[in-house]
């Protein structure tokens, strides 16, 4: 039974130092083994430091197009989405009543032209009729001098020239009138035409149709919109700016400008206009960004988000914010020592977007390193390993 007891404790004695010795194995090659990092070289380079904001694409030239007159739409030539030069028929009344009265206008004037040829050829022969009165009264007043003519003889070639006379007058009073039923009826004709013109819905500049609220059938009133139009000639991105950025906001300064909340592609813009009040809830101010060159495909509204550039430095040591760290003692950097981490502190200058500048504590050529996931996952006096990113 001794044997037996002592083979038994001798047992467990043997297990209990092989557990120890795998947990201490375990621990000293949890210490001693190289740590993944992810690594990257101090270069030099410019920093940006920029001010972002929110925005949406707008137009500054936008039109409500509406009939001036009560109609019937006969036609909506455009749709959402399309683009429209200027002077282009976006819409048409019903012109069917209004050509008909527009050429019943100009017949009117041929008409009264009509008038005015009938009345000239009476003026002629008026004037005509009183020249011979005038020579006749002439004639007998000659021989009623010489006694060969009677007294009644020229009283009558009197009266006949009086009557020529009245003929002449009433005929020119006819003639003006007939003038001027002619302007009368011409302005008739201009004024049909132009209700005629008035029934089409012309585009005022090259743009794009955003919104259509009326169908052909449907009946318009003075005033009701038909085609809502923006011009896309010239594109801002209206974006709040932050108010702190005020004192470093130019304008002309470049952006950098990108459509859509998931968008990843960007387009030049710079800044036109700057607002002069902030918005007492959120603190920020308005910018206007020009847009250099808009692709053909956007929308009013459609978001566009900026980055404006406040300041520049040239030949700057560049860190990237990845790759910073920061605790109670400070900002520092885990670098590469021959192998091993260590730990740097850092003064660091301008900021940019994604990266900072090291005014002192790294050097062009240091590697610096940062945990695979993140936050301060190194440790100091750990040999590391390049891991990928």
């Amino acid at each position: 039974m001794n044997r037996t007891r002592i083979l038994r404790i001798a047992w467990t004695f043997l297990k209990i130092t092989i557990v120890v010795l795998l947990v201490g194995l375990a621990v000293r090659y949890r210490l001693t083994r190289p740590l993944p990092a992810l690594a990257h070289t101090i270069k030099r380079g410019d920093i940006v430091r920029e001010a972002f904001g929110r925005g949406t694409v707008e137009s500054r030239r936008e039109v409500q197009l509406g009939f001036d007159m009560v109609g019937r739409l006969s036609d909506v030539f455009v749709d959402e989405g399309d683009r429209v030069k200027l002077g282009q028929v976006v819409a048409q009344l019903a012109p069917e009543q209004l050509a008909a009265e527009a050429q019943s206008a100009t017949s009117g004037v041929g008409l009264a032209q009509a008038a005015i040829g009938r009345v000239s050829a009476d003026m002629k022969r008026a004037e005509a009729d009183l020249a011979f009165a005038r020579i006749e009264e002439g004639r007998i007043r000659a021989l009623a001098a010489g006694g060969s003519g009677s007294a009644r003889d020229l009283d009558l070639a009197v009266q006949r020239l009086a009557l020529a006379q009245a003929e002449v007058r009433r005929v020119r009073a006819t003639q003006d009138e007939a003038s001027r039923q002619v302007a009368v009826a011409s302005g008739t004709a201009d004024a049909r035409r132009s209700i005629l013109t008035r029934a089409a819905l012309v585009s005022p500049f090259d743009g794009l149709v955003i919104r259509r609220f009326r169908d052909p059938g449907d009946t318009v009133s003075v005033g009701t919109t038909v085609l809502r139009i923006v011009a896309t000639d010239r594109l801002w991105s209206r974006a709040w700016i932050d108010e702190n950025a005020l004192p470093w906001l130019r304008d002309g300064e470049p952006v950098r400008v990108r459509l859509g909340a998931e968008g990843t592609a960007f387009m030049a813009g710079t800044v036109d206009r700057i607002g002069r009040e902030v918005d007492r809830q959120t603190h920020e101010l308005r910018v206007d960004v020009l847009l250099s060159a808009p692709p053909d495909r956007i929308a009013v509204g459609q978001r566009a988000d900026v980055w404006i550039e406040l300041e520049r430095k040239a030949g700057a040591v560049r860190l990237p914010l990845t790759h910073l760290q920061r605790d109670a003692e400070g900002t520092y950097c885990f670098v590469d020592r021959s192998g091993r981490i260590a730990r740097v502190p850092v003064r660091l200058g301008i900021a940019g977007t994604d990266v900072v500048e090291v005014a002192a504590g790294l050097s062009p050529g240091d590697t610096v390193l940062a945990g695979i996931d993140g936050g301060a996952a190194l440790s100091e006096d750990r040999i590391w390993s390049k891991a990928k990113p």
